[in-house]
Order: C-alpha cells, then structure tokens, then sequence
C-alpha cells in the first residue's frame, strides 16, 4: 500500500488577492496615488473611502490617480464592471499609467483573459522601469503555462531591481526546478529567499517539500520552523508527519499526525497515514480501525483508501462479514483496486 503523500506547488498559481487600495504602494514602497491619498481623508471603510473618492472624481474628473484608486477599490470589493470603467477613463486620458495597467491585469485574470492580462502587465513593465508588481505576475503568468525564458528574464529583472525581493528568488527556484530538472541549483534561490526574508512561509516550505522527496533530514528543521512561526498550521504537521514516516522516526510521525489532527480535525490525510502505520509499521488492528474511521468521518465521500483500510482491519480482526463490506464499497468507488479485490478473494477462499 502506497503512503498518501502530498502533492506541494505542481501549478503555480497566477493571482492572489488584489492589494488594499488604501494601502496600495508602488514597487519601491511608496505610495503610487500620493496625489489623490493627500486629498483624501483616509477613511475606515470602503464605503467612505469610496465616496471621498467619488467626490474627489466629481471635482477632478480626469485625476488619473483618484480614478485608479477607486477602480481597485472596486476590483477588490467585487465591482469589476465599475473597476473596468474607471480603468477605461484612465487608459482614455494615459494608457501607459502604470497603476492602472497593474490592476487591470488583475481584472483581465479574474475573468480569464491571460493574454489581455499579460499585455497590460507588459505595458505596465514598459511603463516603470521598477514596477515590481507587473514583473511578478508577469513571471507567473509565463511560467504557469512553460514559458520559461520571459519568466527568467523578469525574475533577473526583479533581482536587478531589488536584491533583497524575497519572491523573485522563490519563483526563480521554482522556474530554475521545472525547466531544468535541477533541483540543487533550485534549492539554492528557496534558501535566498528565506535568508532575505526568515518568516517567508512559501519558501520554507519548498526548501522542506524538495528535501524530503530526496529523504534528507534537513527536511524536518525547516517543517519546524514553518511551525514555529504558525503553531497552528495543520498541513505543516501533517507533511513533517509524512517525512518521519519515509525516514522510518514512527513515533514522531504518530506524534505529528496527530497534532496535525488535533489543530484540524478534518485532516482526513492524517487519519489515513496513522491506520496505516498502525496496520503495517506498528501491527495493532483495532487502533487502526479507529483511524480509518476517522479518516472517513473527515472526509466521507469518495474516501476508497480509509473503506480499504476499515476492510484489512476488519478482516485482520477476523469479522468477514464487515470486511467483504468495507471490500465492497472499496471498488464501488473505484472498481480498479486491486487490493480490495484480493482482499474479497481471501475471505470467499
């Protein structure tokens, strides 16, 4: 039987959430809409930071900056038609406003449209020889679809610009592991990344993922120090679970598996691995039955792995009759299981 492992990071993911416009800054840290941000009041909600906006835009009708700002302020807040206006009256009156071209990428994702997305963030990156933001997404964006050469290209650029930006050297490692198989040099950009910045949970955990798929024990100091900085962070339990397993340290695993539970009780995964160890590594059936059936009160649908489990155990147990039924339900979910077929074999035998 196969230990449940987790697959970390095979996709890159293009877009996160787009930044607070009342804190929106341009790439070297400054605010990017000081004009507008100086006859505006900073308000404490988005509603009246709207409308100090709106009346801003009333008097100043072609403020490029108070117009962005409010497009963003829509885009965040699910507005994106109005988002999309405020954009078209800033591109009307300077469609190299850098800004604007940034947050308009973002809308172009959000609705799919990767190639207008990468022609505005292209434009934004023509625009301001330091937009960091554009760069990034940019290098994302070519990278999610293997476009490997423009990624690197702006990564550089984006070291260039700043040396100290901890995400271009996480994503260089990421582009450096995928196009070129090379994941020593890879491990290298992670570990730049998380000397610039320690708590850069993103790049501690890639270091640890790509050191535990090759057994290194150096995995299980990075795991602890994504702990470190967040007590509660129940997957990191879990996969520092699933190295002490592949290094054969049982009872540590035992140890994480469960705290990972404890933190998260719908850590089915985790359930799963510690029936597991209690089926094979540790032999004790009825401790292992009770996590399988955890497994399958976290996630009990479509959990064939934990139905196959109960079913071993049960017929370990010597109760056939609960075993042939754990067998069965095993294959109505995926009828190819060989294992729960042979089990239904021994018992008819």
């Amino acid at each position: 039987m196969r230990i449940l492992k987790t697959l970390f990071f095979s996709s890159i993911l293009i877009l996160g959430a787009c930044q607070d416009p009342a804190t929106e800054t341009t790439n070297n840290g400054t605010s990017s809409d000081t004009t507008a941000a100086e006859q505006i009041s900073r308000p404490t909600s988005p509603k009246s930071q709207g409308d100090s906006l709106d009346a801003v835009i009333a008097t100043e009708p072609n403020n490029i900056e108070a117009l962005t700002l409010r497009g963003s302020l829509r885009l965040r807040f699910n507005d994106p038609n109005g988002a999309l206006l405020d954009f078209q009256r800033v591109a009307a009156i300077d469609s190299m406003h850098a800004p604007m071209l940034l947050h308009l990428g973002e809308l172009k994702m959000l609705r799919n449209q990767s190639r207008e997305a990468r022609n505005a963030w292209t434009n934004c990156a023509l625009a301001d020889p330091e937009a960091i933001d554009c760069r990034i997404n940019l290098a994302k964006l070519h990278a999610s679809i293997q476009n490997y050469e423009p990624a690197l290209k702006y990564l550089n650029e984006l070291i260039e610009i700043d040396e100290y930006y901890a995400p271009a050297y996480l994503f260089k490692g990421i582009v450096v592991r995928d196009a070129k198989r090379d994941t020593t040099l890879a491990l290298q950009y992670f570990q730049k990344a998380t000397e610039v910045e320690p708590k850069y949970v993103e790049a501690l955990d890639l270091m640890a993922v790509t050191l535990a798929s090759r057994k290194d024990t150096l995995a299980k100091y990075y795991y602890q120090r994504i702990i470190d900085i967040e007590p509660k962070n129940a997957e990191a339990w879990y996969k520092l679970g699933v190295h002490y397993m592949d290094i054969d340290e049982i009872n540590r695993a035992i140890e994480a598996y469960t705290q990972a539970t404890i933190i998260d009780p719908n850590q089915s995964d985790a359930y799963y691995n510690l029936g597991y160890i209690f089926t094979v590594m540790v032999p004790d059936y009825k401790e292992a039955l009770k996590y399988y059936s955890a497994s399958l009160k976290a996630k009990p649908d479509n959990n064939y792995k934990a139905h196959y489990g109960r079913g071993y155990a049960y017929e370990m147990l010597g109760d056939v009759q609960k075993a042939e039924k754990e067998y069965r339900k095993t294959l109505a979910l995926l009828p190819i299981h060989k294992p729960a077929k042979d089990g239904l074999e021994r018992i008819r035998r």
